[in-house]
């Protein structure tokens, strides 16, 4: 057995290859390559590195629907404000761009149509006819200040939300307009009766 290991020592190509004798020469030792079983190897496509690409997507959408709950939220407090007279010089540039606007509805001039009501707003010394669409609140009346919310069409304000009360924050903000509304209502009914 000796002279068949020799010749294969001889033959083989380098210590690395397949076919190096390893160990030591002898009757019953393995000449050759190393049939041990291994456990699998992975290449990068395990259950965690998907688990951590399906939770960084979920991050991503809850904070891609955050910001546009945010940008609507903003927008919608963003919106522009004006007196009936202020709104009236700008008719041009506001255009039919949704804003909120100060008045205070002139006497005899409410009339309940089957989409809501139409009235004419006034502040200081400009008037607007408006078109309300919806059910206008329960203290909606004449001489009051109120606010609206909508946009332009044509020479009228067509609006789909009056306000009659402010919250205490906009109380505070708005000191001055609030005053200036009240007066000019006091002044308009002193002046009707």
């Amino acid at each position: 057995m000796t002279g068949s290991v020799e010749n294969t020592s001889a033959h083989r190509d380098d210590d690395e290859s397949a076919d190096a004798v390893t160990g030591s020469v002898g009757a019953g030792t393995a000449v050759g390559l190393d049939v041990t079983p291994r456990a699998p190897q992975r290449r990068g496509g395990d259950g965690g590195s998907t688990r951590k690409y399906l939770a960084i997507g979920g991050v991503v959408l809850v904070i891609g629907a955050l910001a546009i709950v945010l940008f609507n939220g903003l927008t919608n407090a963003a919106l522009f404000y004006y007196n009936v007279d202020e709104a009236v010089a700008k008719h041009d540039q506001l255009g039919d761009q949704r804003f909120r606007m100060q008045g205070n509805v002139i006497d005899g001039t409410i009339h309940k149509t089957d989409g809501g009501v139409t009235f004419v707003i006034a502040y200081k010394d400009a008037e607007l006819q408006v078109v309300n669409s919806g059910a206008p609140p329960e203290l909606f009346d004449a001489e009051i200040p109120v606010i609206l919310e909508g946009n332009f069409v044509g020479d009228e304000f067509h609006s789909d939300q009056i306000l009659i009360r402010h919250d205490s924050s906009y109380d505070e903000k708005n000191k001055d307009r609030i005053k200036d509304a009240q007066e000019d209502a006091k002044d308009r009914s002193g002046s009707a009766g």
